[in-house]
């Protein structure tokens, strides 16, 4: 996974909101896992039941995983957007050097996905490398210093993006923690 040269210096997470260059409003960094009830403050929630659904669910639910930030936008040519995101703080510290690697483990878990539903080797690997980007930079969250991950995708179809925020979530809060703890899933 790249190191994101664009956004590389250390964030202190939360972070206030913002009016983006579009003249959106951003609510800025809201900590999900000890403010569960400012969801709704989130508007791109309302613009994809997957997002929202990702961030419920990596969120509001005992994890490895929180949320830092996310977009999602519908445009003229396609939707993009991003999910930010880190290990928990209360995380164990050994698991900071699986965050590196977790763009392969996401494209081994469609691989996964491949084979159990009988699908051609790489199709969904090489259709999610083409639409997803994942990149990391330090963030500081509670006193700690850690890597955050953003995964951006800008998919033609909205369904598309729709299947990209799916697949995360599930990797997030179902593959990836399994892997953790047994060779196979």
């Amino acid at each position: 996974m790249e190191r994101d040269v664009e956004n590389n210096d250390v964030v202190l997470f939360p972070w206030p909101g913002k009016r983006r260059a579009d003249n959106r409003l951003s609510c800025g960094g809201i900590d999900l896992t000890l403010e569960t009830g400012r969801i709704d403050e989130i508007e791109e929630c309302a613009r994809s039941a997957n997002l929202r659904r990702l961030l419920e669910e990596v969120n509001l639910q005992d994890g490895l995983f929180m949320t830092l930030a996310c977009d999602h936008v519908k445009l003229e040519n396609g939707t993009a957007g991003f999910v930010t995101f880190a290990l928990r703080p209360e995380t164990l510290s050994q698991l900071r050097s699986h965050t590196l690697d977790l763009d392969r483990q996401f494209w081994r878990y469609l691989a996964w996905q491949e084979r159990e539903h009988a699908m051609a080797a790489g199709a969904l690997v090489n259709y999610a490398q083409s639409v997803m980007n994942w990149t990391h930079a330090p963030v500081q969250i509670r006193g700690e210093q850690y890597d955050r991950i953003t995964v951006q995708y800008y998919c033609e179809q909205s369904d598309e993006a729709e299947w990209c925020l799916d697949h995360l979530r599930h990797f997030l809060v179902s593959w990836f923690p399994c892997q953790l703890t047994q060779d196979q899933p």
